[in-house]
Formats: structure tokens, C-alpha cells, sequence
């Protein structure tokens, strides 16, 4: 990939991390909230019993359209679909095109949605990006990991996110992920979504980490994000129902 288009790429994510985050910010100054995250927003915008598909927060006017917003305001316009897992937005070559159109941007080069894609799709070959449905994604350069130093003696798992803490005991699902955690992304402590995962033993810490869904293998992903936390939240859920009733 040419330094050139990648730099145009990263710069857009960036843009659009934020514009979102400038929407955040918008939204807990007018509702005394502390919105941090993807996962907050969307949590915050499934709790309202009418959903508003049009902001103004700081000089920028945001609108929403399907899976995705475009925000403007007389110097700019930028147009996203919501990325993959936590992040803001990956590289969808249509509407990076519409936005550095309507921007006026001097990379006239790079203003077909096709020639976006080829070179995407190259770099989906090349491992310098992956692709997840219609969107494209930079991976973590493998220079700007470490290899975490998981305990081979432990019998608890203990996470914490932000006020909750959970408790597991070591089994086979957790012994899996720490196998495939080869790799870690080693400015994981930016990410305001992360997880602090402790590993015990007789009661006593050896060993924490962070952990979050964008800094560590796919695969390691999949078995945290998708089998492990995704099965604590739904007996957190079912606790809290039981409480209830």
C-alpha cells in the first residue's frame, strides 16, 4: 500500500474518532452523563424511548442514515458507517470517496470507489489490513506489540470493567484464549473500552493485563469477547432479573 493513500485512510478514521467523540461529549454536557465509548453511545441511544436522528452539539450537525451518520458544518463533511466491535468506523471506499469529494480534497487520484476497493483488497493480501463484511480495517502492525506473559498456575480469572467485577474459575475456554493471545497491542491502556483481566492464585494476584477487542489476535478476541464476557453479561442480566422479581 502507498504511504500516500494510507495516511489518507488513517486520517479519516482519525477525523471521524473525533467527530464522535465530539458527540459524545455534546450529549453528556446537555445530560449531566459520562459517555466514553462505542458501547456507551449505543447502550445510551437503545435506553431512549424516542431515538433522535439528528444532533447539534459544538458547531457540527450530525444525521443519521441506516448503520451509519454523516456530520458537516461549513468547513467540513465526513460521512461513516459504525465499525467492528469497538471501533468508531473502518474504511467503507464509497463513502470515504463521497467524504473527500464533498471536502474537496486534492487526491482527485483517489476519487473512485473502486480503485478504493483494489487497493483495500490488496492490502487485505499483503496482511496490512483485514476485511469484516463491506469494510476494511488496518491490522496492528506486529512492531507495536509485546507477548504477554500469561501465569502457567492460577486458579481464578477475576475482570473488571469499569464498576463490575466477575469472578471464574480456570477452565478450558479461558485456557484456550490465553493460547491464542499471542500478541498484544502495546498502546491497549488508550483505549477508554478495555477490560482489566487478573489471574489468581489461592486468593493472591500473579499476574493482570489488559484487555480489550481491537489489541489482541482475532481468535483471542473471539473467545473473550464472544464466549467468555458475552456469557458473564447474560448472567449479570439474569441475577439482576432474579433480584428483581
Amino acid at each position: 500500500m502507498e504511504q500516500r493513500i494510507k495516511v489518507i485512510m488513517q486520517e479519516y478514521i482519525k477525523g471521524v474518532e473525533n467527530i464522535c467523540n465530539n458527540l459524545l461529549d455534546g450529549i453528556n454536557h446537555d445530560n449531566n452523563l459520562n459517555l466514553k465509548t462505542k458501547r456507551d453511545f449505543f447502550v445510551y441511544r437503545e435506553k431512549q424511548k424516542k431515538w433522535e436522528y439528528e444532533y447539534e452539539i459544538n458547531g457540527i450537525s450530525y444525521r443519521w442514515h441506516g448503520i451509519g451518520c454523516f456530520a458537516f458544518n461549513k468547513d467540513f463533511w465526513v460521512e461513516w458507517d459504525f465499525g467492528y466491535r469497538c471501533r468508531w468506523c473502518g474504511i467503507d471506499p464509497w463513502k470515504l470517496v463521497s467524504t473527500l469529494k464533498r471536502n474537496r480534497s486534492q487526491y482527485i487520484e483517489y476519487y473512485d470507489g473502486n480503485t478504493i476497493k483494489e487497493i483495500c483488497e490488496q492490502a487485505v493480501e499483503e496482511g496490512i489490513m483485514f476485511r469484516k463484511g463491506e469494510h476494511y480495517y488496518f491490522q496492528i502492525p506486529k512492531n507495536e506489540t509485546f507477548e504477554p506473559r500469561f501465569p502457567k498456575e492460577f486458579d481464578t480469572l477475576v475482570v473488571k470493567y469499569h464498576d463490575s467485577t466477575w469472578s471464574i474459575s480456570r477452565n478450558k475456554v479461558i485456557d484456550k484464549f490465553i493460547r491464542k493471545s499471542r500478541w498484544v497491542y502495546n498502546q491497549i491502556d488508550k483505549n477508554e473500552d478495555r477490560y482489566i483481566l487478573k489471574f489468581m492464585l489461592d486468593g493472591a494476584e500473579v499476574y493482570s493485563i489488559l484487555y480489550d477487542d481491537t489489541g489482541y489476535p482475532e481468535s483471542a478476541i473471539k473467545i473473550m469477547s464472544d464466549d467468555i464476557l458475552h456469557n458473564l453479561c447474560i448472567n449479570r442480566n439474569r441475577d439482576m432479573d432474579k433480584n428483581l422479581n
